[in-house]
């Protein structure tokens, strides 16, 4: 079975970090989101891994040209297509596992693959309980089967008539993508679902596991907080510490430079990143990163961006900036 990474999305909802690095490409705890994502297909023994591309396209292929263990494939889309379209687009002509570019999860794709194959129908959608379903499409199912009967995206509080999401996590047979009309942009979840549900066509899976989509600052705080739990505390042998204190769990990167600060996790200090007299706290720092004098809370700081004597809360700061002397909370963008 083909897997499909659809990871050709503009990643709006964390710009600016996505004004010059895709999605995919994002650092999450000092590794990009595509290669957690390609490690989890592999560990089911997904090889055959088609990834679907537009924006930026060319980092995540060059980056990507150094996994020889995987046979990867991104098909030309030359407007964006959105999910259904892109994967129409790259012509699968087998059952293929479909994934968001900005899912991390631990879903277990086996027990998928064989509720699929028992119910023998065109779509199965992982579908996961959640606390606020008004955040994700939601479906309801028939309980002896899974055969979902009634599905909506994005639905308001007052519409919601499941507490099961849609994870983005599918199992898809060629046929279904007869219903996807070519070179026009046609989704999964608002085009084509509908109109296979009403055929009886699409069936769900209920889940367990860990998901999250990190397309936002809270997802993406979230699936840090839940690789660096499982990792703990993790220092590359090359950085630099020096009268610095160190708490809960933190990943430092190569050749990082801590020097007379605090760090309390979860937090993570990318490759190259220099903290000086600072603190940082439920914080990620990317590559290249220079803090000086500065406090840092709940925030993402893009790659190479220079803040010397601020405090930052509740924010996501692009690349390459430089911020001296000031104050910024939620919504710094």
């Amino acid at each position: 079975m083909k897997a499909v990474v659809l990871a050709g999305g503009y990643g709006t909802r964390l710009r600016p970090l996505t004004y010059s690095t895709p999605k995919a490409m994002i650092p999450l705890v000092n590794k990009p989101v595509i290669d957690y994502i390609l490690d989890y297909l592999a560990g089911y023994g997904l090889k055959d891994i088609v990834i679907t591309t537009n924006y930026l396209r060319e980092q995540t292929i060059n980056y990507l040209s150094s996994r020889k263990d995987l046979k990867l494939s991104y098909p030309e889309e030359p407007s964006p297509l959105g999910t259904a379209g892109s994967v129409k687009n790259a012509c699968i002509d087998d059952t293929a596992l479909i994934i968001q570019g900005d899912n991390i999860t631990d879903i277990n794709i086996k027990k998928m693959m064989e509720f699929h194959q028992k119910h023998g129908r065109l779509v199965t959608i992982a579908l996961l309980a959640v606390p606020d379903p008004s955040l994700y499409g939601i479906a309801e199912i028939e309980q002896s089967s899974g055969r979902v009967k009634k599905f909506k995206e994005k639905p308001s509080p007052h519409e919601c008539f499941s507490n099961l999401a849609n994870t983005g996590l599918y199992i898809i047979e060629p046929e279904a993508m007869e219903y996807v009309p070519e070179g026009c942009a046609f989704d999964f979840s608002r085009d084509l679902f509908p109109i296979l549900v009403a055929q009886n066509e699409v069936y769900g899976c209920v889940v367990e596991g860990f998901w999250a989509d990190i397309g936002s600052l809270e997802g993406y705080m979230k699936a840090s907080r839940w690789i660096l739990d499982k990792k703990g505390f993790e220092c590359a042998d090359t950085a630099e510490i020096e009268d610095s204190e160190i708490e809960g769990n933190v990943a430092i990167g190569e050749h990082a430079v801590i020097n007379e600060s605090l760090i309390r996790g979860p937090a993570v200090i990318g490759n190259h990143a220099a903290l000086r007299k600072s603190k940082v706290h439920k914080s990620v720092v990317f590559p290249g990163v220079d803090l000086g004098e500065t406090l840092l809370h709940n925030s993402v700081v893009g790659e190479d961006t220079v803040i010397k004597k601020a405090e930052i809360s509740d924010s996501i700061l692009g690349a390459r900036c430089e911020i001296r002397a000031c104050y910024c909370r939620s919504p710094a963008r």
